[in-house]
């Protein structure tokens, strides 16, 4: 379980709201909250909830272990999309250790880098803490958590969505996949939900947008996040339904994640085995 409050805490922050929302919540509970980020990554909100702020060059984990120890850190959460497709810009510079664990890595799978970071870390005496142990109250509920319901036809694209999802999940491909009248219209991959949601939407209205739980997950970086951005990108590709696994998944801004939902007729529903 986390340490007590009186301790600094770490927040190795991706990009999106998440990051925020762990900062307002680290905040609310009195943890003295050192956030640290890739450069011109983050959200400038979070500024007003840590006590301070670091930014570190992408892959330049050599830069954030300095850190950790400069602010005495030994207790670190991870939140926040990592966007890995900066591995493949131009000018990316690696430091030692960076270049060190891409070398080690059999391959570039988001579990693979993830773990390789987490492993090395830990091995510096920093112990990564799950979101899980901050908060559980984020959690999808089973059920509809909207107004708007599945009619017969979605719940036959959830069901498909969901036996698709888990397989892109085991490959470590995505957790997301777009559905209609159980024919595949897009599957997260490097690109993230938000992306592979307006993918969806070139091909056709209606679609059902199914996200799930990895059946290997690493809960210390990687849980599945949806929230407001999660449900504007479905308006622009007119999605109908947001389904969920119940349990297994953050649901973040709720409040206006669902007030838009409603006002758009979209559904969001959480789901224990991909079945009512």
């Amino acid at each position: 379980m986390i340490s007590i409050p009186n301790k600094p805490l770490g927040l190795l922050a991706g990009s999106g709201r998440l990051p925020v929302y762990l900062a307002q919540f680290a905040k609310k509970k009195g943890y003295c909250l050192v956030v640290v980020a890739p450069e011109q990554r983050l959200e400038t909100e979070i500024e007003q909830y840590a006590d301070k702020v670091f930014s570190y060059k992408f892959a330049r984990l050599g830069e954030i272990l300095k850190i950790f120890e400069r602010e005495g850190i030994e207790q670190v959460v991870m939140g926040g999309k990592i966007e890995k497709r900066w591995l493949y810009q131009e000018g990316l510079e690696l430091d030692e250790l960076g270049e060190k664990l891409l070398k080690k890595a059999p391959d570039r799978k988001d579990d693979t880098l993830m773990n390789l970071v987490v492993e090395e870390l830990e091995k510096q005496g920093i112990k990564i803490i799950s979101i899980l142990d901050l908060s559980k109250d984020w959690l999808a509920p089973v059920g509809s958590f909207s107004v708007s319901q599945p009619d017969e036809r979605e719940w036959k694209d959830i069901e498909f969505g969901f036996e698709m999802a888990k397989e892109m999940g085991r490959l470590d491909i995505g957790q997301t996949v777009c559905v209609h009248n159980r024919a595949l219209l897009s599957v997260e991959a490097i690109e993230g939900t938000d992306l592979a949601i307006l993918r969806a939407g070139e091909f056709s209205a209606g679609a059902v947008v199914v996200k799930v739980w990895k059946p290997n997950q690493n809960l210390k970086f990687d849980l599945p996040v949806v929230g407001r951005s999660t449900v504007e990108s479905m308006i622009k590709a007119k999605a109908r339904v947001l389904a969920v696994k119940a349990g297994r998944c953050l649901v973040v801004e709720q409040e206006e994640m669902v007030g838009l939902a409603d006002q758009k007729g979209i559904a969001l529903v959480g789901v224990k085995d991909g079945k009512r």
